[in-house]
């Protein structure tokens, strides 16, 4: 059983619970594309569950002229029962019926999604064999073992093979070898399914996301592909040769001396690093350093954009504060 993977679109999406006094969304607005891998992140309280939980149809759009959720181009508002369709959905509590077998589970589940009664043993086994719960089907659900418990939840979310996966903290709980073994099943999806999942452990984001939502009090404070949130707007610079000629370099290249820290000797080598203003100048900056090294007969040993950790851009966006000095130790020229 297969289907094409679902776009999202959410236009000025806002939420507020009633007696709440203050909204969980506010003109949230972001796309995925279909196939895409995204991570969405947030402290607690961000609103990322309840956005997940509108995007299912467990929660309605609160509607304002300008506001829109699409799923594979459904509205989630005229079309509520065609969206649900589209998406598999495991919440951070994972709701099992613990007294019923893993494959009755299944197969309940199977039925509610409508899934044809003849298909139902092919889909419970792909499903099964895509978790890793194969041998497990004839064990009741309240003799596994947490770990496996989150699988069945996760196999429950792809039964139908939905277009669209949502999965709230899907490792949450799990020991360090579980999170492996679901972090590798998550990467089998690879692009046959919209995947959007929350976590809080950003190295699995990482590994795993080909963008990042990030929300925080409820507003969304980026939307970007992984690449973008680890890159920095500084230049990281090597020569084989002393700091004087490296100097040389960067003053043709255009560098400012106030942002540059070095060129310092480092082992029959010259280092710097140099600030630029964004990552677009820090490209630029980049070239212009490898055109001048070239010119002048100064080898490179490392020329590159930097780079950060996901934490960093995360603490950035959601504390508004500097990183402190302690999450970026260790990073800078090698």
């Amino acid at each position: 059983m297969t289907r094409a993977p679902a776009s999202l679109a959410v236009d000025h999406l806002s939420h507020r619970y009633p007696g709440a006094a203050a909204p969980a969304l506010r003109d949230v607005s972001f796309r995925v594309a279909p196939g895409q891998r995204v991570g969405l992140l947030g402290p607690n309280g961000a609103g990322k569950s309840t956005l997940m939980r509108i995007v299912c149809g467990f929660l309605p759009v609160q509607a304002r002229p300008e506001t829109k959720v699409t799923v594979a181009g459904l509205d989630a508002t005229s079309q509520s029962l065609q969206v649900r369709e589209q998406v598999g959905y495991l919440p951070e509590q994972v709701p099992l019926y613990v007294e019923l077998r893993v494959r009755e589970h299944l197969d309940f589940r199977a039925a509610i999604k409508r899934v044809p009664r003849r298909a139902r043993a092919t889909e419970i086994r792909r499903v099964a064999e895509q978790t890793g719960l194969a041998e497990m089907l004839e064990r009741p659900i309240a003799h596994l073992s947490r770990g496996y418990r989150q699988r069945v939840g996760i196999a429950d979310a792809l039964l139908g093979a939905p277009p669209l996966v949502i999965l709230d903290e899907p490792t949450v709980g799990l020991d360090p070898n579980q999170v492996l073994e679901i972090r590798a099943m998550l990467k089998s999806l690879g692009g046959g399914q919209t995947l959007i999942f929350s976590s809080h452990i950003l190295a699995e984001v990482e590994a795993l996301c080909d963008r990042v939502v990030v929300l925080a009090q409820g507003r969304c404070v980026a939307d970007e592909s992984v690449a973008e949130a680890l890159r920095t707007s500084e230049v990281h610079a090597r020569w084989e040769g002393p700091p004087e000629r490296a100097t040389a370099v960067l003053a043709a290249a255009g560098a400012e001396p106030a942002r540059v820290e070095g060129p310092v000797a480092d082992g029959g080598t010259a280092r710097a690093t140099i600030r630029c203003a964004d990552a677009g100048e820090a490209e630029a900056l980049a070239a212009a350093i490898g055109r001048a090294s070239l010119a002048a007969g100064l080898p490179t040993v490392r020329l590159e954009i930097g780079r950060r950790s996901l934490e960093e851009r995360f603490y950035r966006l959601t504390s508004g504060e500097a990183v402190p000095e302690s999450m970026s130790e260790g990073r800078g020229a090698a």
